[in-house]
C-alpha cells in the first residue's frame, strides 16, 4: 500500500500536468525533490486543517464578452500608418497628385453600351454613399497596428458599372491609376464586397490621410488593393477570370483582434 508521502506526490504531478493540459501520468516515479516538495504540502495543509486534495473548489465564473468595430481612427493616425510608415517600411516614395478630388475625371469602359467620362462631382450628385468601412495590410497580425476603420464617401463601383450598361457576361473589372498601374479583379469580388471609390475619409478629401484624390476601398479585402488615384475603370469578358485578392497567399488578411481586460471573481 502506498504510504501518505507517495499518495501527496501523486497528487501534485497529477495536478501540474492537468494544468499544463495533459493527462496525468500517475506512473511516473517522482525523484527526491518531488517527495520533499509534496511532504512540505501535505505537512502544510495538515497545519491549518484543510483536506489534502489535490483539487480546490472554486466558485461558477462568470464573464462578459464585447466587440465593436465603430470606433473611428483620425485622419492624423491613418496618415502615419498607411503614408509615412508603408512609404518608410515599403519604399514607396511616389508622391500622389493633390487636386481638387471633385474635379477628378473617371471614366468607365470595355463591354459596355454606354461608356463614357465625368467628373467625381457629377458623379457624386447622381449616386454617392457614405459608410464605415475598414482597411487593414495583409500582414497585418492580431492586435497589429496597420489597420484603421473611417468614415467613407465615395461612389459605389455597382453604381458605375451599371451607368454605362455593362454586359450581362462581363465577370473582370479593372482599375486604371493615373500613373499606369492596373490592377484586375473579379467582378463579382468587387461588387459583393459593397467596393466604393472613395474621394472623402472622415470628412475630409483624401490628402488628409491616404493621400491621392480618389481610392478604392473594399469590405474584407487587404490594403494593397486599394487602388489610388485612378482615372479609368475597364469591365470586360474575359475566359481567365483573375483570382480573387489574396487567394494564393497564406494570409491574405488578419484583422485586429486584441484582449483589452480580464477579471476573475
Amino acid at each position: 500500500m502506498a504510504n501518505k508521502k507517495q499518495i501527496a506526490v501523486s497528487a501534485v504531478a497529477a495536478t501540474s500536468m492537468l494544468l499544463a493540459g495533459a493527462a496525468p501520468a500517475l506512473a511516473a516515479t517522482p525523484n527526491d525533490a518531488a517527495i520533499d516538495q509534496a511532504q512540505n504540502v501535505d505537512a502544510s495543509i495538515e497545519q491549518s486543517g484543510e483536506s489534502s486534495s489535490a483539487y480546490t473548489a472554486a466558485d461558477a465564473a462568470e464573464g462578459r464578452f464585447a466587440w465593436d468595430q465603430t470606433t473611428i481612427t483620425p485622419n492624423s493616425v491613418i496618415r502615419d500608418v498607411f503614408r509615412t510608415a508603408t512609404n518608410a517600411l515599403c519604399n514607396a516614395t511616389t508622391d500622389f497628385a493633390e487636386v481638387n478630388p471633385l474635379q477628378w475625371k473617371l471614366s468607365v469602359s470595355g463591354d459596355v453600351d454606354n461608356a463614357f467620362t465625368a467628373t467625381v462631382d457629377e458623379l457624386a450628385q447622381e449616386q454617392a454613399v457614405q459608410k464605415t468601412m475598414t482597411c487593414s495590410c495583409g500582414g497585418n497580425p492580431s492586435d497589429g497596428k496597420a489597420i484603421i476603420t473611417a468614415d467613407v464617401k465615395g461612389i459605389p463601383v455597382s453604381y458605375l458599372v451599371g451607368r454605362a450598361g455593362a454586359h450581362a457576361d462581363v465577370n473582370t473589372i479593372a482599375f486604371i491609376s493615373s500613373d499606369g498601374t492596373e490592377v484586375s479583379m473579379p467582378l463579382a469580388y468587387v461588387v459583393g464586397r459593397h467596393s466604393v471609390i472613395s474621394f472623402e475619409i472622415n470628412g475630409e478629401d483624401l490628402s488628409a490621410s491616404v493621400g491621392g484624390n480618389n481610392q478604392l476601398w473594399m469590405a474584407g479585402a487587404s490594403a494593397n488593393y486599394f487602388v489610388r488615384d485612378i482615372t479609368e475603370i475597364r469591365v470586360t469578358t474575359e475566359e481567365v477570370v483573375p483570382p480573387n485578392p489574396g487567394e494564393n497567399r497564406e494570409y491574405p488578411n488578419s484583422p485586429n483582434v486584441g484582449l483589452l481586460s480580464a477579471s476573475v471573481g
